[in-house]
């Protein structure tokens, strides 16, 4: 910066002497004013309150340097620059990344609070620069020794990987320097964005090496790979996270999952006139206004040209042709082509549902043995919609067939839980539970999927002796459709109280 100060110095000297001269032609010679003399136009001072040298700054830091500038000519600027340090003392690193202190004024004093970002490994001091309106200039320097905090650096051979078939090996090699030395260094398969490791990260042993030769070979397993990741840390714990690209993967195996979170489900009322509740699923999703919807209500169902669903969340209690209680009661997963049947009874939903084919569903909840061996509180925290989940579905297979009967189209959250029964009572679905099924979609081929329960209904209050759920016993609702809430001389009792209660489910599920 000495040099280009000096430049600069030296041209607006000149411009001075321009000006100096200018005035003295146009004054009495005996009266000629000298704005170069020093003495009767003093330079600005610089004195600083702050630190006048550092002896170490971390990168990426910003140094807060204050003081008090006295022009006494009036100050016309005054800015913080970094330095770097040169054989003749000190150059300016970026005059685009000048930090100025805007005046509105040309104050004679002035002081100065200046934070200036330490962003360069080479940094080796920053100036504080003001300028009178004479363009007379101080420039004060503050030393830096030492800027730590610098992560190690890491080059890779090859730099990145064009492609790689799944299960191939990939072979790196490269250098790590580090100029504190060496705490650790490791190394793994991971995706980038979200960040996450794909398989266990391997350690290269350092002994605080300044500089460490590496080489390594891993194997490409997991299709959502698209890095391989090298972490450098110093003895400081500074660290240098690196990223060798991996382009492509090919040989992929076919198969992809659907994952569905927070989906929000709801029993619709009987027969009803204007139906909104979420009470339809549709894993293809159906086009609904424009929208694909993979939720909705049979309002929404007949505002579509066409689409399959899959399954509905219901409440059983009676057939809503003959108003003939069932022997099954309550919340309960229906598969769509049983909605019709019994002990199901909805058939006046089919008059909304004409434009929509309804697939067939099995339903089969998994045994808290079996969700423990398949690992499903893992599954359904990591798995991602690739052939791996794909196929961790399919050992659904040997624990619910695919099959055309009846047998398994519905599966109750209460087993056995009607007041008109004598049979035992059983919960069997609440928070956390799992669910198997399968769906045959319209080409006749079957996938698999699980349901969990982030969020049950409540069904407490409608609870008659601990598990059994009751009915209506008089009032307009015998012999008609409830077909909303608080409708005159119903009763709303039992299980007529759970129409629109909600639940939340996470399903995963092959396409």
């Amino acid at each position: 910066m000495k040099k280009n100060l000096l430049y600069i110095r030296y041209r607006l000297l000149c411009v001075s002497f321009m000006v100096a001269a200018l005035f003295m032609a146009c004054g009495d010679d005996d009266k000629a004013t000298n704005y170069l003399d020093d003495n009767a136009y003093p330079p600005p001072t610089v004195s600083l309150t702050s630190e006048t040298s550092y002896s170490e700054v971390d990168i990426n830091t910003n140094k807060i340097v204050e003081g008090t500038v006295t022009a006494p000519n009036g100050l016309r600027n005054i800015y913080g620059t970094l330095l770097r340090k040169t054989a003749d003392g000190y150059e300016e690193i970026d005059a685009n990344k000048r930090v100025h202190v805007k005046l509105a004024e040309f104050p004679n004093t002035y002081s100065f609070s200046i934070e200036v970002p330490v962003n360069a490994e080479d940094a080796g001091g920053i100036a504080i620069v003001a300028n009178d309106i004479y363009v007379k200039q101080v420039v004060q320097n503050i030393s830096i020794e030492k800027i730590t905090g610098i992560p190690p650096k890491i080059t890779t051979n090859p730099a990145a990987i064009e492609s790689v078939e799944l299960n191939g090996s990939i072979s790196l090699e490269g250098v790590v320097s580090s100029i504190e030395g060496l705490k650790s260094l490791s190394y793994g398969l991971v995706q980038k964005s979200p960040y996450l490791e794909l398989q266990d990260v391997k350690n290269i042993a350092v002994s605080n090496d300044k500089e460490k030769l590496f080489q390594f070979s891993l194997v490409v397993d997991d299709e959502r790979a698209d890095a391989i990741m090298i972490k450098a840390v110093d003895i400081r714990n500074v660290e240098k996270v690196h990223f060798v690209d991996i382009k492509g993967i090919t040989g992929i195996p076919p198969g992809r999952a659907y994952i569905f979170d927070n989906v929000e489900m709801a029993p619709e009322w009987e027969n009803p006139g204007d139906p909104n509740q979420p009470y339809i699923f549709s894993i293809d999703g159906v086009s609904v206004n424009g929208t694909v919807k993979n939720v909705l209500s049979l309002n929404e169902a007949i505002s579509a040209s066409s689409g399959n669903v899959d399954f509905m969340f219901a409440n059983i209690w009676r057939n809503q042709t003959n108003f003939a209680y069932t022997a099954q009661r309550g919340f309960a997963f229906v598969g769509a082509s049983r909605l019709n049947g019994g002990p199901v009874g909805r058939q006046q939903d089919a008059q909304w549902l004409t434009t929509m084919t309804l697939n067939l569903s099995n339903f089969k909840i998994i045994t808290d043995v079996l969700a423990t061996s398949m690992d499903l509180d893992s599954f359904f925290e990591d798995a991602t919609g690739n052939w791996q989940t794909f196929e961790a579905l399919d050992g659904l297979k040997s624990y619910l067939a695919a099959s055309t009967a009846t047998t398994n189209n519905l599966v109750m959250w209460r087993q056995g839980a009607s007041t008109d029964q004598v049979d035992a009572c059983s919960h069997n679905i609440k928070q956390g539970t799992y669910v198997a099924f399968n769906r045959r979609n319209i080409d006749g081929e079957f996938k698999w999927g699980i349901i969990k329960v982030l969020e049950a209904p409540d069904d407490s209050d409608a609870l008659k002796d601990g598990c059994k759920i009751d009915r209506p016993a008089s009032g307009n609702g015998m012999s008609a459709h409830y077909s909303a809430p608080g409708l005159a001389g119903f009763d709303y009792s039992g299980v007529t109280k759970l129409y629109g209660r909600k639940c939340k489910l996470k399903i995963i599920v092959q396409r």
